[in-house]
């Protein structure tokens, strides 16, 4: 049985919330929580065996901040299905730079990271590239049936 897909409608509701409440995340005065869970992933990796050195706050934060822009650009993809990785690349780039300007302008308990706008718009590319190859690979399946001949 195929999987219902959402609809636009949806999918901008959905899109239009995680803005909201990421924009809340990144405005927020101070970064104590996002520190919190960036900690939480670097316990996380520690956990499954990577090392500490490995699964650093760091490199963690950097994760983080990838993953928190990729669903704008997955859900932008399914929305508008014109724009390309290389679009949504930009457009969280763009956003990146945003952020980070108001966060090192505006918010005094908050810090400007270039890191965080080169690990953002990775996370924009990663969004629509996923969506990118999800296309293709149902294009695949409905060509060549569901068994691959």
């Amino acid at each position: 049985m195929p999987i219902a897909r959402p609809s636009v409608r949806t999918l901008s509701i959905v899109l239009a919330a995680y803005s909201a409440l990421l924009a809340v995340a990144l405005l927020a005065p101070t970064s104590g929580n996002q520190s919190e869970m960036a900690s939480w992933v670097s316990d996380l990796g520690v956990w499954v065996g990577f090392s500490p050195e490995t699964a650093s706050q760091e490199r963690a934060e950097f994760l983080c901040n990838i993953a928190i822009l990729a669903p704008v650009s997955a859900l932008g993809s399914l929305i508008w299905p014109r724009t390309t990785w290389r679009d949504w690349t930009a457009y969280t780039l763009l956003i990146a730079v945003l952020v980070e300007l108001t966060q090192g302008l505006l918010l005094g308990s908050r810090t400007a990271s270039n890191a965080d706008i080169v690990a953002n718009t990775l996370g924009g590319l990663v969004g629509a590239v996923v969506v990118l190859a999800g296309r293709r690979l149902v294009e695949w399946r409905s060509r060549t049936g569901p068994d691959g001949s």
